[in-house]
C-alpha cells in the first residue's frame, strides 16, 4: 500500500527530473547557437560591413540554426522579448576600433510530463557576447635556436636511421644528432665521392629532415599566412628574424630593422642553419646561451612598442616567437644546464612586447643512449616546458614532439597572437 501510495510522486518527480533535462540539453543548443550568431557579427569580414549589416547577419545565423529545433516552442524572431540582437562600436586607447554583438534569448521547452500537472513548459534563456577589434600594426620577432641539438631529426624515423648509420667503434649505439662538425671523422660517413663527412651534411644528403630545417621551414610558412592575414583584416605586418646558439653567434637574417618585404623575409628564413663546431675543441659542447641571446634579442626592438593602432605618435605592437628545445647549456662560472632562466623573458615583456613559445621538445629517447646526458641532461628535461610556459605571455605556449608538425604548430600560435574576436561571455 505503502509502495502503491509513493509509486505516484516518484513516477511524476521521475518525468520532471526527464523534462528539466531535456531543457538543459536544448538551451545548450540554443547558447552553442547564439555564441555563433554573435561571433558571426564580429567577423574579419563583418568588422568592415555597417552595424545594420552585422546586426542583420547575427540575427539571420540565429535563427537558421533554432528554427524547427525538437522541443523548443517556435520563437517569434521580431519579438525582443524573446530574441534580441544588438551590436555596438566604440574606440579604446589599447584596442583601437571595437565592435561589441550580443545575442539573447529567451523561449519555452516543452514538457512531456509536467503539463499533466499543469506546467507545460519550462523557460531556456541565455546571452552571448562577442567582440573584436581591428588587427593592430604589428612586429614580429623570430628567434629560431640554431644550436647542436637543434640538429636533431623531426621523426622517429629519422633518430633511428641516423643512429643506426653512424655507429662506429666505441659508439656502438650511434648518434642521433646530425652533428655539424669541422673536423668529421667517423670513417663510416662518407659521401658520394668517398671524403668523410659529418652527420648534419650526411641527413641531408639521405633526405632526413631536421628541427632547425623544419624550423626555417615553419617561419616561411608562417610568413606566407601573414601575408594572407594582412590582406583579410587591413593589419601591417613586418618581420625580424634570427637565430641563435652562442651568443657571439646570434644572427640578424633580415637585417637591424623589421622589414614588410615577404618575399625578402621567407628568401632569408631559408639561410638559418646551424654552424659547425670543432668536435672536442673548446667548450665546443656548451652551445645553448638563452640570457645573452635573448638579450641581443631585445636590444633590436630599439624603441617601446606601441598598440598599432595607426595614430600620430603610436608604433606597430610587437611579439616575440621564440622556437627552442629549451635547454640551457652554457658557460657562467662554470656550466649551467636546464630550463630557460625567467630574467630576460620578464625583461622583454616589460616593455610591452608579447612572447610566443614553441617548445620542441627535448625528448629523453634522443639522448638515453649515451652515458654523461643520461646522469646531466635526462634529469632536467622535466623542469624545461614549465620554465617556458612561464616565459611565454598569457596562453601563447606551444609544444610539438617527434613526429609532430612543427609548422602547423608555429601556424597555429600564430593564429593565438593574432586573433582579434572572441567570446566573452
Amino acid at each position: 500500500m505503502i509502495f502503491g501510495l509513493g509509486l505516484v510522486p516518484i513516477t511524476f518527480a521521475t518525468g520532471m527530473a526527464i523534462d528539466y533535462g531535456k531543457a538543459m540539453r536544448l538551451q545548450t543548443e540554443l547558447n552553442a547557437a547564439a555564441d555563433a550568431a554573435a561571433l558571426s557579427a564580429t567577423s574579419a569580414a563583418m568588422m568592415r560591413q555597417s552595424l545594420a549589416t552585422a546586426q542583420a547577419q547575427a540575427r539571420v545565423m540565429f535563427q537558421a540554426q533554432t528554427t524547427d529545433l525538437p522541443g523548443l516552442i517556435p520563437l517569434n524572431y521580431a519579438d525582443t522579448a524573446q530574441v534580441s540582437v544588438t551590436v555596438t562600436e566604440g574606440t579604446s586607447q589599447v584596442e583601437g576600433f571595437v565592435r561589441t554583438s550580443t545575442v539573447t534569448y529567451r523561449g519555452q521547452s516543452t514538457n512531456s510530463f509536467a503539463g499533466i500537472l499543469g506546467k507545460e513548459t519550462l523557460t531556456v534563456s541565455g546571452t552571448a557576447t562577442a567582440k573584436a577589434s581591428t588587427a593592430p600594426d604589428t612586429d614580429f620577432y623570430v628567434l629560431l635556436d640554431a644550436s647542436s641539438s637543434m640538429a636533431l631529426p623531426t621523426t622517429t624515423a629519422g633518430i633511428n636511421f641516423l643512429k643506426s648509420r653512424t655507429v662506429r667503434n666505441g659508439n656502438p649505439d650511434g648518434c642521433a644528432f646530425a652533428c655539424h662538425q669541422t673536423n668529421p671523422d667517423n670513417p663510416n660517413i662518407r659521401n658520394s665521392s668517398g671524403q668523410i663527412i659529418d652527420y648534419y651534411t650526411f641527413a641531408h644528403d639521405n633526405g632526413i629532415e631536421l628541427r632547425i630545417d623544419a624550423g626555417k621551414h615553419a617561419i616561411r610558412d608562417m610568413v606566407a599566412n601573414a601575408r594572407s592575414e594582412g590582406a583579410s583584416n587591413g593589419a601591417a605586418y613586418r618581420f625580424y628574424l634570427a637565430t641563435f646558439d652562442r651568443s657571439a653567434n646570434y644572427r640578424e637574417l633580415t637585417g637591424a630593422t623589421p622589414s614588410a618585404d615577404f618575399n625578402y623575409v621567407s628568401s632569408k628564413a631559408t639561410t638559418a642553419e646551424t654552424i659547425a663546431v670543432q668536435m672536442h675543441g673548446y667548450m665546443y659542447d656548451r652551445q645553448t646561451e638563452h640570457a645573452g641571446s635573448l638579450a641581443k634579442l631585445n636590444a633590436a626592438v630599439t624603441s617601446n612598442p606601441g598598440n598599432g593602432l595607426r595614430t600620430p605618435g603610436d608604433r606597430p605592437k610587437a611579439t616575440l616567437f621564440l622556437i627552442t628545445d629549451g635547454m640551457r647549456d652554457e658557460e657562467i662560472n662554470g656550466r649551467q644546464m636546464g630550463p630557460i632562466a625567467p630574467d630576460q623573458c620578464d625583461a622583454i615583456k616589460a616593455r610591452g612586447i608579447r612572447i610566443a613559445v614553441l617548445y620542441t621538445t627535448y625528448t629523453p629517447e634522443s639522448i638515453n643512449y649515451e652515458a654523461w646526458s643520461v646522469n646531466n641532461v635526462v634529469p632536467r628535461l622535466p623542469e624545461i616546458a614549465p620554465a617556458l610556459k612561464r616565459c611565454a605571455s598569457d596562453d601563447l605556449f606551444f609544444e610539438v614532439s617527434t613526429d609532430g608538425n612543427i609548422s602547423q604548430a608555429l601556424a597555429a600560435l600564430f593564429q593565438k597572437a593574432v586573433q582579434t574576436s572572441r567570446l566573452t561571455r
